[in-house]
């Protein structure tokens, strides 16, 4: 059994956490780290992009139930915040002079109260986030110095906010090249990779029934084809686990009134996914041991997935 023990225990050389964007559809991701910190397992590395930059950092600097509690709060806070333009995307709005339809000032504010540190090199733990280079369409990742503005430049969704500029260069979303950056974790040489993604990519589309419609959805179906290439790429002995997010609803880009009911259903199903994942490698790694009984096998819920010796 001792040997059992020590492979249910082995740390993997380097686990990361990659969050993807969303949207409002983040708040999920606030359910899926509850159910990985409340089975202690705790990331080397955090990666994020758009909304997800927003809520790794928050966990970067304070990896704790505590913090994904704040984190809660303020998402049942964000209906009332004016971070999203009103209404729909009227057609006014989008053929008027200027580059955005709403500015970012209530984003960074609602940023700053929930992040704690200002620099990347003050997180607990090792954070990145990526944003698009608009001029040269290039993916550029954010690791040092200060971290509200990549923040902001990784959120800054077209059309929606303005361009971020940062020494001298302004940026867009980074969904806009990498949604959810799991190639990023794999060539930092992370071996164990937990994918908060928001997407439901399996989920059926609507219909488009307006322009505004089908450009959506051409975004969409680009974001979630260089994702599956990228997981298809990745190596056999590399482990990827990408959260359930749930029962994800149908709602406008601007709607922030579900974040509880989202939380709950993505702590529910990620909770439910990992302990499921929990006992199953447990007992292939028992069942490969030989001269083990039935009996001697450990059994759910064991630590399989703890990175903590």
């Amino acid at each position: 059994m001792s040997r059992i023990r020590d492979l249910l225990r082995r740390k993997p050389r380097r686990t990361a956490f990659v969050l993807s964007g969303g949207g409002n559809l983040g708040a999920l991701q606030v359910g899926m780290v509850r159910a990985l910190f409340e089975r202690r397992i705790e990331p080397d590395l955090i990666l994020g992009c758009s909304v997800g930059a927003l809520n790794g950092s928050a966990i970067a600097a304070d990896p704790s139930l505590a913090m994904a509690g704040r984190l809660q709060e303020m998402w049942r806070g964000l209906a009332d915040e004016g971070v999203m333009p009103a209404g729909m995307f009227p057609a006014v709005q989008l053929a008027r002079k200027g580059v955005s339809i709403h500015d970012n000032a209530n984003l960074r504010r609602v940023i700053e109260s929930v992040l704690p540190d200002r620099r990347f090199e003050d997180l607990t733990i090792a954070f990145q986030c990526v944003a698009t280079a608009l001029v040269e369409g290039t993916e550029t990742w954010f690791e040092s110095g200060p971290l509200l503005d990549p923040i902001i430049a990784s959120s800054a969704i077209p059309a929606v906010y303005p361009p971020v500029e940062i020494d001298g260069v302004k940026y867009l979303d980074g969904a806009i090249v990498n949604d959810v950056p799991v190639s990023r974790a794999v060539a930092l040489g992370c071996d164990r990779i937990f994918v908060l993604h928001v997407g439901a990519w399996d989920r059926p589309r609507p219909e488009p029934r307006r322009p505004i419609d089908m450009a959506t959805y051409a975004y969409w179906l680009a974001r979630r084809s260089r994702f599956q290439r990228d997981l298809a790429s990745i190596p056999s002995n590399i482990e990827v686990l990408v959260l359930p997010p749930g029962s994800t609803p149908v709602i406008k880009y601007n709607d922030f009134g579900h974040s509880d009911e989202m939380i709950t259903s993505a702590h529910q199903a990620s909770s439910a996914f990992l302990d499921a994942a929990d006992a199953d490698h447990a007992n292939d790694l028992a069942a490969a041991v030989p001269g083990v009984r039935q009996e001697d096998r450990p059994q759910a819920p064991v630590s399989s997935l703890d990175p903590r010796p």
